[in-house]
């Protein structure tokens, strides 16, 4: 278990995963700047296993939408999206997240490898469906860090 502090990440681009009412699953990359929940920082090790899980599956969607990166990046958006997840990218400033990537066929929490579904779970963020979400305030995470202390 690796547990790390937000001062650890600030102004790095770090990503974590969540799900949400329906069990559809998103990335959600910091930018530098979007705010992390306390738990997502507790087992970074468990974090990274998770998201490598998802990066190593099976295609399993074709994509809505995904931005295009420069050429010789690696798009983890399209990446993730291609197998079923959503992704939403924040603010270097500590703007909201907003969606870039979406899947024509979210995957659920139960479909993934059983390396990132216990921590998936874990990270729900209820009464958001990532499906209808164009943005992610800030506020909402932190509302959930407060009611899960």
């Amino acid at each position: 278990m690796s547990a790390i502090s937000a001062k650890d990440i600030d102004g790095y681009e770090f990503d974590w995963l969540a799900s949400d009412v329906d069990g559809h699953v998103a990335l959600l990359s910091t930018a530098g700047g979007g705010y992390v929940p306390r738990e997502v920082l507790q087992d970074t090790n468990a974090l990274d296993a998770a998201i490598n899980a998802i990066l190593t599956s099976a295609v399993s969607s074709d994509v809505r939408f995904a931005p295009s990166v420069a050429e010789g990046c690696e798009n983890t958006w399209r990446m993730m999206a291609e197998r079923g997840v959503f992704a939403f990218d924040a603010d270097p400033y500590g703007g909201p997240y907003k969606r870039v990537a979406m899947p024509e066929r979210p995957i659920r929490v139960e479909e993934l490898a059983e390396a990132a579904r216990p921590l998936v779970r874990r990270m729900s963020l209820e009464g958001l469906r990532f499906s209808e979400l164009e943005k992610i305030d800030n506020d909402v995470l932190v509302r959930r860090d407060r009611l899960n202390p």
